[in-house]
């Protein structure tokens, strides 16, 4: 027997189901309710459901903060190389399969849903603005947790210090490597200053139009 109820030393509902029921994937309880048109079932094992993935990928999350801090006590580069090293291949494939601005967009976008990130995408006459209040990942993270953060100043953390370990993914994944295969970003990402203020995504329609100063500020020249 199903049981979605509140347990009191968790202070938030959790299935309290029979044992051999306490496997059943919460998705197949929505698919089942949805089926037998139960639909304020469905919708409340939905937001159980999500809250479920959103507590994994939250820990997950914490885990990689945690171990990229660790590394970088055996040198701040080390962060760097394993960056450089995980989405490299990633980079290349994205360019190949997904080259245009919009398609970068949707992808990424669908990214931030995915990390239960609270998005809003704005369309300006040169590009589109996407803010995240918060990011799902690294903004979520940085509200949640102390982190890790840069030392010194580095091309991979835009030329800042103080900026999340976790986040130096941002400019490796969408600045550096993408600039060094096409001569451009995906996309920029400016860092909120504090925990709590939005990260905001631009997506220039044109390389010719992002400003110089997004090159400058992760070790590039922009292509005349």
């Amino acid at each position: 027997m199903i049981r979605l109820r509140k347990s009191e030393a968790l202070k938030r509902e959790i299935r309290q189901d029979d044992p051999v029921d306490l496997a059943i994937p919460t998705w197949a309880l929505v698919r089942q309710a949805m089926q037998g048109d139960k639909v304020d079932e469905a919708l409340h094992f939905m937001e159980y459901g999500c809250a479920e993935d959103k507590a994994m990928h939250d820990s997950l999350i914490s885990f990689i903060d945690d171990a990229l801090t660790h590394l970088a006590s055996f040198g701040e580069e080390e962060v760097y190389k394993v960056i450089r090293r995980r989405y490299y291949p990633t980079v290349e494939g994205w360019l190949s399969k997904t080259p245009g601005v919009e398609d970068s967009l949707q992808r990424a976008v669908e990214f931030q849903r995915s990390h239960y990130g609270n998005v809003r995408v704005i369309e300006e006459p040169e590009r589109y603005v996407v803010r995240c209040e918060p990011c799902g990942s690294g903004g979520r993270l940085r509200a949640t947790k102390s982190v890790g953060t840069t030392k010194k100043a580095y091309p991979w953390s835009w030329g800042k210090t103080g900026i999340p370990y976790y986040c130096t993914h941002c400019p490796v994944l969408w600045e550096i490597i993408p600039i060094e295969l096409r001569g451009y970003p995906i996309r920029i990402s400016l860092l909120g200053d504090k925990p709590g203020d939005p990260c905001v995504h631009l997506y220039y329609k044109k390389p010719e139009l992002i400003p110089e100063e997004y090159f400058t500020r992760v070790g590039k020249t922009k292509a005349k």
